[in-house]
């Protein structure tokens, strides 16, 4: 079943349950296996009134990753375990990666371990023995290929299994056991598998080794929508189906019930320029009518997150909820701008399948430093850093600052500053307390002085240890520390465009970001969706803004440079396929912005449209101009002529 975005692919497999039922199968004999436990619980919910309760349970109703648990609780043996084994989550097993390099002193420098743990998580779903793993000259292959023998080791030594033992483990059992694998095989009549084109090998083998000889496998999926490449997932899984199983029916869902035309329209066009392999398919709008897609630019990234945040301004003016908006983007980082823009204008937002920017802990600690430099008595924020990075005012010594700050009547902040006077006070401790009492009255100084919040922020870090350089050279997470703060700064820097910023303005500015009513996480509050575009499949919202539509992040440049070691011949094509995710999120209207330019430490560079937005209809777009820009008047244009004439005759 090649199910087209928008085509109600869920749907074919509960009604083809149902069906089955009605004829006669047996529920238990029916196994359906969804990607997510959300899906598979949709799944099992859609069954009830399909099936009637009693029958919808005895369905097997599951994730690759619980079908494996409920094999191996019966068939474990056969790995030489005992009946019970533990299973390891990712931070199990990113722990373990760690300890590993560290005992067998692997690395010379500190590494990523969830970057090595996902190449061995590569190795095992491609039936890779640690022995049979190829030198490749990356560094980061190299140490996971060293790492990969000790890992099996110990999580046999702890009859320990991690979630990809949950699918290749059976799949070893099936292929080794005669005896087993007819007894799994005569388990089940017929199998149904949703989203086939996520499939890694050891899915689809486990599916071929779960086959019998009525070969009664229904599998629902779109190659267009196949984004997982970078995770093991093998889009030749569907496109050769028919080569494991010959003489397969191909069903074509191509009736798109989500979208207005003109989305369907960029769509398609988008898609069919793809130069992979692809079952052709064009999918045909139900619902006739809506906007024309809009497409817009911007002079650079902050005027973009700006044209987005006022344009879901205007969107709520005219009938829009904010549940009703998503923003995708191709990459995490991209969202920081978004944020700060929705902060600015109190719209509230939740982040989709991520932490939000200003939930990060160093993102907190950095506005919790600015909030005391505001407003010294802010015990609250002080409490927060007051021993962060650590300076010798743990517990014990807090209480003693405390007791004397009561004694006399002070703040704790003017406590820190008579340090030297509270008795008992460890010398370290009242070192630590001066210090931070001093950075912090110098930071409000210049910035009463109005001599640059942004700079003031930046010695403040610097003095306590949190500085933009601090932890450069270390691994990936603190990197992305150091990345945060320094926007965070950032910020501080486009506040004072016009001019540096008094206490006051600064205060302001403080509190729009922290602005948040009720701080809620329900799937059902009222809030503008914020989502990488890989996070969004299976999402659908009435707008969605599409941003960043340039070479270089749309598609992503190690997609594209020749040099980047990890990109391979059909990465593009994967990336067009996430463009087309990305558009087919929209019901009703859809929104295509770029910047024309970026600019890096003073260095303006202009960036290039997306090859994804060549050959686009023409009748399917118009221009989307952006709700801040003012239209000059005649007057206006006459001066700035003068200007530039007066300019040229100098």
């Amino acid at each position: 079943m090649l199910a087209g975005a928008g085509s109600g692919k869920t749907r074919v497999i509960t009604e083809r349950i149902r069906r089955l039922v009605e004829l006669g199968t047996p529920p238990s004999r029916i196994l359906a296996v969804s990607f997510t436990n959300k899906a598979a619980a949709e799944m099992a919910d859609r069954m009830i009134p399909l099936v009637g309760r009693e029958r919808a349970e005895r369905l097997w109703l599951s994730t690759f990753h619980s079908f494996g648990v409920r094999f191996l609780h019966e068939d474990v043996r056969a790995l030489g375990y005992e009946d019970r084994f533990v299973i390891f989550d990712q931070g199990d097993g990113i722990g373990l990666v760690k300890e590993i390099i560290r005992r067998e002193g692997l690395a010379d420098r500190a590494m990523d371990a969830s970057a090595i743990l996902s190449r061995i998580s590569l190795y095992k779903n491609a039936f890779l023995a640690p022995s049979e793993v190829k030198p490749s000259g990356n560094e980061y292959d190299e140490v996971a290929r060293m790492v990969y023998p000790h890992y099996e080791a110990e999580l046999r030594r702890m009859r320990a299994l991690d979630f990809d033992d949950l699918v290749v483990a059976p799949v070893r059992i099936l292929r080794e056991r005669d005896d087993l694998r007819e007894k799994w095989r005569n388990r089940f009549d017929h199998l149904l598998i949703d989203e086939f084109q996520d499939t890694n090998r050891a899915q689809l083998e486990l599916v071929l080794a779960l086959t019998n000889d009525e070969r009664n496998v229904c599998v629902v999926g779109d190659d267009d929508q196949s984004i997982y490449g970078w995770r093991g997932a093998e889009v030749g899984n569907i496109l050769e189906f028919e080569r494991h199983y010959p003489g397969a029916a191909v069903v074509k869902l191509e009736e798109n019930y989500r979208s207005r035309e003109a989305i369907l329209a960029v769509a398609n066009a988008a898609i069919a320029q793809s130069r992979g392999k692809r079952h052709s398919k064009t999918l045909r709008a139900m619902r006739k009518g809506g906007e024309r897609v809009f497409m817009g630019t911007a002079d650079d990234p902050v005027a973009e997150a700006r044209m987005v945040a006022s344009q879901i301004r205007d969107l709520f003016s005219n009938g829009f909820r904010p549940r009703d908006v998503a923003v995708l983007y191709r990459s995490n980082t991209q969202a920081r701008l978004i944020e700060e823009e929705l902060r600015v204008e109190g719209i509230r937002y939740r982040m989709y399948g991520g932490t939000q920017f200003f939930d990060r802990k160093e993102v907190k600690d950095v506005l919790a430093y600015l909030r005391v430099v505001v407003h010294p008595r802010d015990e609250l924020s002080l409490r927060r850093i007051v021993n962060h990075p650590p300076r010798g005012l743990g517990d014990v010594s807090l209480l003693r600052i405390e007791g004397y700050a009561a004694k006399h009547g002070l703040s704790l902040h003017d406590a820190l500053g008579q340090a030297a006077a509270i008795d008992g006070l460890p010398e370290a401790s009242k070192r630590g307390a001066l210090s931070l009492h001093r950075a912090l009255r110098n930071a409000r100084g210049a910035i009463a002085a109005k001599q640059g919040a942004h700079e003031a922020a930046r010695r403040l870090l610097e003095e306590v240890g949190l500085g933009v350089d601090f932890e450069a050279g270390e691994d990936r997470e603190a990197e992305m520390r150091r990345k945060n703060r320094l926007h965070v700064l950032r910020g501080l820097e486009r506040l004072e465009s016009s001019g540096p910023v008094d206490l006051r303005e600064l205060a302001a500015y403080l509190q729009k970001l922290n602005l948040r009513a009720e701080d809620k996480r329900e799937d059902d509050v009222d809030a503008v969706t914020l989502s990488s575009l890989h996070s969004s499949k299976g999402l659908e919202f009435d707008v969605v803004f599409l941003i960043g539509c340039v070479e270089g992040i749309m598609p992503h440049k190690r997609t594209t440079d020749p040099k980047a070691t990890e990109a391979a011949p059909t990465d593009v094509e994967e990336e067009r396929r996430l463009f087309y995710v990305g558009v087919t999120r929209a019901r009703e209207r859809l929104y295509i912005s770029r910047p024309l330019r970026r600019s890096v430490r003073g260095n303006v560079t202009p960036l290039t449209p997306s090859r994804f937005l060549d050959g686009l209809p023409d009748e399917a777009w118009q221009v989307w101009e952006d709700p801040n820009k003012r239209q000059m008047t005649f007057e206006e244009i006459e001066a700035m002529a003068d200007q530039i004439l007066a300019k040229l005759a100098e």
